[in-house]
């Protein structure tokens, strides 16, 4: 064993604060999405994935830190994910029947191997729609850890920056010069980690300058590159372009950028509370379950049939039930399974307070 497969992986308690804020911004723009008086400003809570992606590309590279080798990578990220998302797929597949059965006679046949297509994570390439949306960023996710065990069976971890800057660079030269060149389309639809390369790599690169000693200001030419090629792809990838304009978007990624470097300068503890620190610690499970029990049966009923008021609704209603369903989901669903498969699977097991990524 590797001496840095014993060191203890840090939790950092902003990061945690970080996930819950992300997650509360994306179900209030999903609950205000479609009414202007009240989107106008919360529409820039779709940009909460992006802040998950920056978070992820730090804490992924910090557990590569501390690994004894791929299996154990491999085991941590499948304990990590799929318990809360089989649950959560689960839980919206019944719904669905549910509320096909009330409102329509009847489920579809298909819906069976739409349902397991849908909990392998990567229906999208088994030509299946999303259960639920929101589940887009998970295969993201999923083809950036690939991404980065490869990177670290072929022991080019260390070049990084090189291999990702590359990709990110020729991404965007890519979709401004020859994007509707079908070969070109092809690359960036069914590759869809390119979209969203230079998130994952600014967080990364945080993580470097956060765990160097001699820190200078050099050090941040990286992330600022990672920040404006994003800002430049904006038109051509995610979904976020359909909510809010590219000068909202660059807004709020120079935001983050801001926090980060607050964060690896040690000054964002005041995020830090019971409250967010709760939120981080169900975010996973709020992301991939309030949105449509929300918004395709909550509303429906609470809005349309009973004629409550949107807010009462959203706050009293909808958010307690998906936070309700979110804690059930992590402390009985994800923890003790997340563990079970780590002490099956893993011949080494990682400490019980590991910072988990989010999607």
């Amino acid at each position: 064993m590797s001496k840095r497969s014993i060191e203890p992986v840090k939790r950092y308690l902003e990061l945690d604060a970080l996930r819950g804020i992300a997650a509360i911004m994306v179900v209030v723009f999903h609950y205000t999405l479609g009414r202007e008086s009240y989107n106008s400003i919360l529409k820039l809570g779709t940009t909460g994935v992006d802040l998950f992606f920056i978070i992820s590309g730090f804490v992924i590279f910090m557990s590569l830190q501390h690994i004894s080798g791929s299996r154990e990578f491999i085991v941590n990220r499948v304990a990590r994910l799929y318990p809360t998302y089989w649950a959560a797929v689960t839980f919206t597949f019944i719904l669905k029947i549910l509320f096909t059965l009330y409102f329509a006679n009847g489920p579809e046949f298909i819906w069976l191997w739409y349902y397991g297509a849908n909990l392998t994570m990567f229906q999208f390439y088994l030509g299946v729609g999303d259960l639920d949306s929101t589940y887009w960023t998970l295969l993201l996710e999923m083809l950036f850890y690939i991404f980065m065990l490869l990177l670290y069976k072929l022991r080019q971890i260390k070049h990084i920056n090189i291999i990702g800057l590359a990709l990110t660079i020729a991404t965007v030269v890519a979709v401004h010069f020859f994007y509707y060149v079908p070969a070109v389309k092809a690359v960036i639809v069914y590759f869809p980690l390119l979209q969203f390369l230079p998130l994952f790599l600014m967080g990364i690169n945080f993580y470097r300058i956060f765990t160097n000693d001699a820190r200078s200001y050099k050090e941040y030419f990286v992330p600022a590159i990672c920040l404006l090629c994003q800002i430049m792809l904006f038109k051509y990838v995610g979904r976020s372009r359909n909510y809010i304009n590219q000068e909202e978007y660059a807004f709020m990624l120079m935001l983050y950028f801001m926090l980060f470097i607050v964060f690896v300068n040690n000054g964002l503890s005041f995020v830090v509370n019971k409250y967010t620190l709760f939120l981080g610690r169900i975010s996973y499970a709020v992301y991939v379950v309030h949105q449509y029990v929300s918004l395709k049966v909550i509303f429906p009923i609470f809005l349309k049939k009973f004629g409550w008021n949107f807010w009462i609704t959203s706050l009293c209603v909808a958010l307690p039930v998906v936070l309700i369903v979110s804690a059930a989901i992590t402390y009985w669903i994800e923890i003790p399974l997340r563990y079970r498969i780590k002490k099956v699977l893993s011949p080494v097991h990682t400490s019980k307070e590991e910072n988990r990524p989010l999607c």
